[in-house]
This record gives structure tokens, sequence and C-alpha cells, in this order.
């Protein structure tokens, strides 16, 4: 598969999602804050597509909550963009801001030892 319709797919996908996220999402403002969509995976065989998600509160919710929207978004995703397969979405908790903020915090305790 051409890896040009492949990021082109991914670009697409991810506004359906974002549009999902603002328009149609109960209360997210109130239970998340904002919502970040880091990446979109499609596997190679076109049966998955991994959306990675984080947020600024109940992040451990928010996986769990956007899941059970799964189905309305890939019909969203079948009707907005002509594929031969519509891939089966899951979300994955993306942690890597914590991871960051973490490895921040070390490199300034070290730096802190230092001087």
């Amino acid at each position: 598969m051409n890896n040009e319709r492949i990021k082109k797919i991914q670009r697409n996908v991810r506004k359906i999602i974002s549009d999902f996220v603002i328009e149609e999402l109960p209360d997210k403002d109130n239970i998340f804050g904002i919502i970040n969509i880091s990446d979109i995976i499609l596997s190679p065989d076109w049966k998955y597509l991994d959306i990675k998600v984080s947020s600024f509160k109940n992040s451990e919710l928010l996986c769990k909550t956007l899941a059970k929207y799964a189905h309305i978004i890939q019909r969203y995703i079948w009707k907005k963009i002509a594929l031969r397969i519509t891939p089966r979405v899951r979300f994955r908790y993306d942690n890597s801001g914590e991871i960051s903020s973490w490895v921040n915090k070390i490199i300034s305790e070290i730096e802190e030892e230092i001087k």
C-alpha cells in the first residue's frame, strides 16, 4: 500500500475523531479537560486502527469512554472515507506526556545536584 495513501487516511481519521470528540462526546470538558489525539496507527492489514489519546483529567477513564463510542466512530469513518475495509477502532492511552514530565523532573534534580 502506498505510504502517502496511509498518511492521508490517518489525517482524515484524526479529523473525523476530533470532530466527534468536539461535537458528540457528552460532558467531555467537565470530565476530561483537554483531550489530545497524539497518534493514529493503521495496521498493515487494515483491520485495526489504533488511536492514542490522553487527557489532563481522568486519563484512565478516557479510553474506556471512547471505546463505548468506537462503533459510532467506525460508522463515521465508513461514511466519510471510501475504504474497502473499515478498520476496527481501538483506543490506547498515550502516557508519553507523563513519561516526558518524569524525565524532565529527574534531569532538573540532577542539574540541581551538580550546581
